[in-house]
């Protein structure tokens, strides 16, 4: 049982993986942390998957990665590439050519469960089916009060704790209530699972890039259960808006020849089911008191819709913030500004690059074409210098690197004496071409 007596030094609200990896080193540096999750583990959470290099050493340290690897709940991801918009193919293996390890490929129903125990086996108490209903700032004691209320009719719950962190989503209730957050999230993605033996995917992971969806794209990852996750991407930018996504989602499962022809066409599945996505950093994740943390944070690449990776790496560098603030005795907006201009210093600058690429993308295909040219031409070093970049490993702006940008410019000028073929022929060509 929760103690409701107690004043606790950090509430976190939301157990993912933001929530769970600030208290987890907040309760390991042996501060009181109070974890609530409005659901009862396990519990689903609509995501691609796929959580990049950047968050590896973090699981290491929870004790997570050995145990899901151990259970084989989790793979890594080492065959792979992308489909550009014109149906040019790269697939190579990572793993086999320079012992790479980008990418675990983990459901997030055990990632989530894995991680919340394991900041409760470091001390934080977490409770469960717990959903905050209100919260309010006490200046006088510097303390806020939480209510919070089991799911249901359950009775309501109040608690005392001196900092709070929202880590509750991409919607993020507490942090619309608070004025952290003052739009609604940018862009969307799908998920349905498709069961194994009813598909013949050959890659552990791949990313397609239809025309029409530019500068969003689709997802497929291979799961440590045989299952395929498959994903769609809506973002900005491009022809769809999120009221599009689930027609979108059946059709180029059903319809479009490179997706087909990797997954089959008799696949069983779940429904789709989709989840929004805050991309590119929020304004400002800081107040008296008071950090947001992971996708409550918009801490979401704009490029990829990657947000674990950045998600665990934001809520360390909050704990480590933190840490100092209570060491200081200072727990006010400037002391905990310092958040803000960290996570942006290790990441959030770079989401600034995504943008424009993204952008990019979808105002010249022929760039992923150009790409996926190269990348034929010049086997797999090459490729990886693309797949360190887009998972976060080195930044956005090596792109314009003279190594990858020069060799581009005459692919894209060769493409463009082809000349692009009519989009509907481009999307709707027969396996045969």
């Amino acid at each position: 049982m929760i103690d409701t007596s107690m004043r606790y030094d950090v509430c976190v609200v939301g157990a993912g993986p933001a929530g769970s990896t600030c208290a987890f080193y907040l309760a390991r540096g042996g501060l009181r942390v109070l974890l609530l999750e409005k659901h009862r583990f396990p519990r689903d959470k609509i995501c691609g998957d796929a959580v990049c290099r950047m968050a590896h050493p973090h699981l290491e340290r929870m004790g997570v990665l050995q145990a899901l690897l151990r259970e084989k709940r989790a793979r890594y991801t080492a065959s792979g590439g992308f489909v550009s918009p014109a149906g040019v193919r790269y697939a190579g293996d990572s793993a086999s050519h320079d012992g790479a390890q980008l990418v675990l490929t983990v459901k997030r129903v055990h990632l989530d469960e894995a991680m919340a125990r394991a900041a409760a086996a470091a001390g934080a108490e977490l409770g469960e089916q717990r959903r905050v209903i209100g919260a309010s700032f006490e200046p006088r004691r510097g303390e806020w009060r939480i209510q919070a209320r089991a799911r249901g009719a359950g009775p309501e719950s109040r608690f005392r704790t001196r900092v709070l962190v929202a880590a509750d989503g991409a919607n993020s209730p507490l942090g619309r209530a608070l004025g952290l957050i003052r739009s609604a999230p940018q862009a969307v993605c799908s998920r349905a699972y498709l069961k194994a033996g009813s598909h013949r995917f050959p890659y552990d992971g791949m990313v397609y890039y239809p025309r029409e969806l530019l500068p969003g794209y689709v997802g497929i990852q291979r799961e440590a259960d045989g299952d395929v996750n498959y994903c769609v991407f809506i973002v900005p930018g491009g022809r769809y808006a999120s009221r599009d996504l689930r027609r979108v989602h059946h059709r180029l499962l059903e319809s479009n020849p490179w997706i087909t022809r990797d997954l089959g066409t008799q696949v069983e599945g779940e429904r789709m089911r989709a989840a929004p996505l805050r991309m590119g950093g929020i304004a400002r994740s800081f107040g008296d008191h008071l950090l947001a943390v992971g996708d409550a944070a918009g801490q979401i690449d704009p490029l990829t819709g990657e947000g674990i990776q950045y998600a665990i790496e934001g809520a360390s560098i909050a704990a480590r913030t933190l840490e100092q603030a209570f060491a200081e005795g200072d727990l006010g907006r400037r002391s905990l500004a310092r958040y803000h201009r960290r996570w942006m210093t290790a990441f959030g600058r770079d989401f600034f690059w995504a943008r424009q690429m993204s952008r990019l993308q979808a105002r010249l295909p022929l760039l992923l074409d150009a790409f996926a040219d190269l990348s034929n031409e010049r086997g797999m070093d090459f490729m990886i210098q693309w797949a360190r970049i887009m998972t976060g490993i080195q930044p956005k702006r090596d792109l314009l690197r003279p190594g990858l940008a020069l060799p581009l410019l005459p692919a894209i000028a060769r493409r463009a004496v082809k000349g692009v073929r009519p989009r509907h022929l481009t999307l709707f060509r027969s396996h045969r071409e």
